[in-house]
């Protein structure tokens, strides 16, 4: 099903249509222009759909997307499903460690979660107090809260309790240092597949889209 996105560079404009799921907005576009000037090459090997980019800071960088085969869910949060249609999962590996990217869905609507446990907001008790709280409130604990995101160590969890202005769960960075959740004001309006674009582009590009987000 990928076979006419594999070659050179010169793949760029199918390249650039595939990924344009990602988008939804003018500045949308922008930034996956950006992100595919990078473009290498693609490849398919074991179900997967790799795309190998340029770091665009570190020139001996090659960067490589782990797309996964789309997956179509029976619930959960329209934009994650609408991702998982694509891609039920693409991931690339963090120089920091870890991976970075969208982990993908469950049958009943769940993320698949990585490397998450909810455990960590408890062992920061005190810093997520008012995170806490606010589970309480609407019905949910911290065992409730998905970890959608992998960040190289750290995470981008899920809140059930809290809808953003798209009616889906807003987005906490959580850093293993602290282990505190913090929204992450700027992803308010945008759907999982337009957080995932900003964060490859920050990541491949060295720009800033998230201020909350740090490796």
């Amino acid at each position: 099903m990928w076979e006419h996105l594999t070659g050179g560079q010169e793949n760029k404009d199918v390249i650039r249509e595939h990924l344009s799921f990602l988008t939804k907005t003018e500045e949308d576009h922008k930034i996956l222009e950006r992100v595919v000037q990078q473009f290498i090459k693609a490849e398919i090997k074991n179900n997967q759909l790799l795309l190998t980019f340029q770091h665009a800071e570190y020139e001996d960088e090659e960067i490589i997307l782990e797309c996964q085969p789309p997956y179509i869910a029976e619930k959960g949060p329209t934009s994650w499903v609408n991702f998982a249609k694509v891609h039920n999962g693409i991931i690339w590996e963090s120089l920091g460690g870890g991976y970075i990217g969208f982990n993908g869905i469950q049958k009943n609507g769940c993320a698949i979660e990585q490397s998450w446990d909810y455990s960590y907001l408890e062992e920061a008790e005190e810093e997520n107090e008012k995170f806490i709280n606010s589970l309480k409130e609407t019905g949910f604990t911290p065992a409730d809260t998905e970890g959608i995101i992998d960040y190289g160590q750290n995470w981008v969890i899920a809140h059930p309790g809290h809808l953003n202005i798209l009616g889906e769960s807003t987005l906490y960075f959580v850093s293993h240092g602290d282990c505190e959740a913090v929204l992450i004001e700027e992803a308010q309006n945008l759907e999982i597949q337009q957080v995932v674009l900003r964060i490859l582009a920050e990541y491949l590009l060295s720009v800033e889209y998230f201020s909350e987000i740090s490796d």
